[in-house]
Formats: C-alpha cells, sequence, structure tokens
C-alpha cells in the first residue's frame, strides 16, 4: 500500500507556498504516499465533515476517519449516518444549520441532482433537492441577463456534481455538467434561510473554466480555490486560484507532488489543519487511492548483541591523584591517549566519567573532590575532540572504594581513581 513514494527533502519555489498549506511540507523531510487506510478498491471523494471527521467513499460505502497526531488517517469506520443516502461524490457539511448537501443520480430524471439533508435520530434524512433557481420546470419572469441562462426550461436542468460549502456557509460551490458533455465549476448563494432558496448559478470564471473539464472544487478559507483540470494533457491536473476581488486570478497547475510527473490523475485535493491529502491513481496497483505526507522518522540504529556486550566490558581504570588533588599526576598522562583510541573505536555512545577518593575526609568534602576529579579527565578528554555531551561525569566520593579498610599509603592511592565506562542502553 505504501508505493509510489515522492520524496520532499527541498524547498520549492512553486504554488506550495500559499498560507493554507503548512510551510513545513515544503521544507521536509517528509514523504508524499500513499495513506494505510488504502485498499485494492478504489478511495474517492474526499471531504469534510463534523467533530474533526474526513468522509470518503469506496465501492459506494461512506467511511469516515480521523488525523492522527502524525498526520495519517486512523482507522475508517463504515459511517451509518449516510445509510438513507445515495451519495455519488464529495458532501459539503454544513455544521450552522447542521445540514448536509451533496450529489444523487434521479433515475426518474435521468440526471444528477443537488440534494439537501436534515440530521435527526442520528441519521441524515432522506434528501430533498435543492431549491436552486432557474433549474427547476417553472419559468420565471426574470430577465434573461439577470437569470444568466437558467430560466425558461421545460425540464429540470440536471448534471451538478461534488457540492462544497465556503467557510461562511452561504455559497455552494459545485460542478455542472452542460449539455455539450463539458464540465464547469459554478457556485450559488443562499438568498432565503427560511425557506432554503439559493440564486441562480453563477460561472467561476474564465480564469478557472476553461474548454476542457474543471471539477473537484475544494474552498480553503474563502480565499483559495483549489480544482481539477484536464487541460494540460487530457488527465486531471490539480490547479489552484486565489481570490481576486469578486472573483478568482488565474489558475495555476501545482508542481510534485501534488501533479506527478508521469501520467497519472490527480484531484479532489482538500486542506486540513496545513495537511493536504488528495486522490491519485499514480498507485497503478490499486487505482485512486488516497495520499498525504508522512514524517520521515529517523530509526534508531539497531545494534547487536555482541557489540552491546562489547560496550558492556569497556572499563578503564588507571587515572590516579595524589592526595587530596584534583590535578591528574604527569606519571598517569601518558595514559590518557591509550583511553581516547580505544573510546574512539565506538561511534555514537556517551561515557560516564566517574571520580573517587580514599576514606580520609569528611563525606561532603570527598565528593566535591571526586567531580572535580571526574571533571579534570573530562576536559582533558574535550581537548582531544569529544563533544562535552558525550561526556557524564559523578562524583561518588569514598563510596565503592576498591581497598577497603586501607592502610598504607599504596593502597589509599589505589581508592584515589578515576573510572571511564560507556553508557549501555539496550
Amino acid at each position: 500500500m505504501r508505493k509510489g513514494l515522492i520524496l520532499l527533502l527541498f524547498i520549492s519555489t512553486s504554488v506550495l507556498a500559499y498560507p493554507d498549506i503548512n510551510s513545513k511540507y515544503e521544507q521536509g523531510p517528509y514523504v508524499f504516499e500513499s495513506s494505510r487506510v488504502n485498499t485494492k478498491g478504489k478511495e474517492i471523494a474526499l471531504s469534510d465533515y463534523k467533530d474533526g471527521k474526513i468522509v470518503y467513499l469506496r465501492d459506494g460505502v461512506v467511511f469516515q476517519s480521523a488525523l492522527d497526531s502524525l498526520g495519517e488517517l486512523l482507522p475508517p469506520e463504515k459511517s451509518e449516518d449516510f445509510s438513507l443516502l445515495n451519495i455519488t461524490g464529495t458532501v459539503a457539511y454544513d455544521s450552522l444549520r447542521n445540514k448536509l448537501y451533496y450529489s444523487m443520480y434521479d433515475p426518474k430524471e435521468g440526471g444528477d441532482y443537488l440534494y439537501e439533508s436534515d440530521f435527526s435520530s442520528g441519521k441524515w434524512s432522506l434528501g430533498k433537492k435543492m431549491k436552486i433557481r432557474g433549474t427547476n420546470r417553472s419559468k420565471t419572469q426574470v430577465g434573461f441577463m439577470e437569470s444568466a441562462g437558467w430560466n425558461y426550461r421545460s425540464r429540470p436542468i440536471k448534471g451538478f456534481y461534488n457540492p462544497r460549502l465556503s467557510k461562511e456557509g452561504k455559497r455552494l460551490y459545485f460542478t455542472y455538467l452542460a449539455d455539450g458533455g463539458q464540465r464547469d465549476i459554478y457556485y450559488v448563494d443562499i438568498e432565503s434561510e427560511a425557506t432554503d432558496i439559493w440564486s441562480y448559478p453563477q460561472n467561476v470564471g474564465f480564469t478557472v473554466n476553461t474548454s476542457s473539464d474543471e471539477d473537484w472544487s475544494y474552498i480553503s478559507g474563502d480565499s483559495v480555490l483549489y480544482y481539477s483540470s484536464t487541460s494540460t494533457d487530457g488527465l486531471k491536473n490539480i490547479y489552484v486560484s486565489q481570490k481576486d476581488g469578486e472573483g478568482w486570478g488565474m489558475g495555476k497547475k501545482l508542481s510534485l507532488p501534488y501533479n506527478d510527473s508521469v501520467k497519472t490523475n490527480n484531484y479532489n485535493i482538500m486542506v486540513r489543519d496545513g495537511l493536504p491529502l488528495l486522490i491519485s491513481d499514480r498507485n497503478t496497483e490499486n487505482g485512486d487511492d488516497i495520499f498525504l505526507f508522512h514524517p520521515i522518522i529517523p530509526k534508531e540504529p539497531v545494534v547487536d548483541q555482541v557489540e552491546i556486550e562489547r560496550r558492556k566490558k569497556f572499563y578503564w581504570v588507571f587515572f590516579l591523584f595524589d592526595f587530596d588533588k584534583d590535578i591528574l599526576a604527569e606519571t598517569f598522562k601518558r595514559d590518557l591517549n591509550n583511553l581516547t583510541k580505544a573510546m574512539r573505536e565506538f561511534k555514537d555512545v556517551s561515557f560516564e566519567i566517574s571520580g573517587y577518593t580514599d576514606s580520609r575526609g569528611s563525606d561532603e568534602y570527598n565528593d566535591a573532590l571526586s567531580l572535580r576529579r571526574a571533571n579534570e579527565i573530562k576536559d582533558l578528554l574535550v581537548k582531544e575532540g569529544f563533544k562535552p555531551e558525550q561526556l557524564v561525569t559523578v562524583g561518588y566520593g569514598e563510596r565503592r572504594l576498591q581497598v577497603p579498610n586501607a592502610k598504607t599509603e599504596e593502597e589509599h592511592a589505589q581508592n584515589r581513581r578515576v573510572e571511564v565506562r560507556i553508557i549501555v542502553t539496550e
């Protein structure tokens, strides 16, 4: 399921810098890949839903999921909320009115229409056709120019797909399939809250719609319009347009990884909390799948048991100090070179440097003296090129004596030492 990987480890100069997409996906390290929820069936029609959920279709069944902390979809569940609806594309959830807008095929009329549904008894009610001016049977007295040609029809106008609701919930974008077989993006505005009447459909403009098919619109923050277009090579590619006054600026084709470098269909993009998700068929084994960004998490180096045992055996005890001194005696500095060579055989490890004293003196004094001795060895190792954060110093004072009950000066000297060992984590 995790095929067709595209590694994004560069800063793009394309349209990725829109404010609704988190810039961290431009900077990496992230991999753009097939979601773990994908199956051998087709996953299509990504939509925002209530309670932070995302819904999509698979083999005509509506599933819902949520994003985890790493930006992956959690295991999906069949959405029983939609059991009464025969949804064929995206849905537009209206949190203010607790309504759902969607497209459904009407066998009596032989076409697809926009419907609205209310939530009751734990399910969405059987939908009813939206009241959109100029799309029903009845004629109106409104002139042709005012209605933009949407009235004076003998039959209901059909061919409505993939609704999307704007942020404020007062404008609904959708795809209209004209009589000539071309798909364009239109919108309607709510005119009456009391009667649920929507305005005459309006074309979003030539800066977005072309002589090719435009579909799968997604509105981000009422200022960014994503959509798919077949204008480049006959395949679906994702475009983006920004609000320009009352209209939309010229659409721009997104680059990698949103549109693949090979001949694939990419469409139905949406952005959730800065994370883009889309549908693509670049994974030819499964067909249409959900694609999104995953962080590249560095794997901890695997250390075999032999290496762990070798590290456990690294143990040096030979730095001896004069009585009541924290300066290494010259006679023992020659051993420092041997220690540094041995330490460099172990990469990416930390070392504990433990200081000790003999049994003469108070506990408080000896603890401080032993730590100073440990720090003396640490300073010498730092001068040899070791990083300070690799070296942990501890002062044990007169605890852990090498020669308990020492009597002679030679026995006391064995206790005035510094030990170096690897901090082993398994």
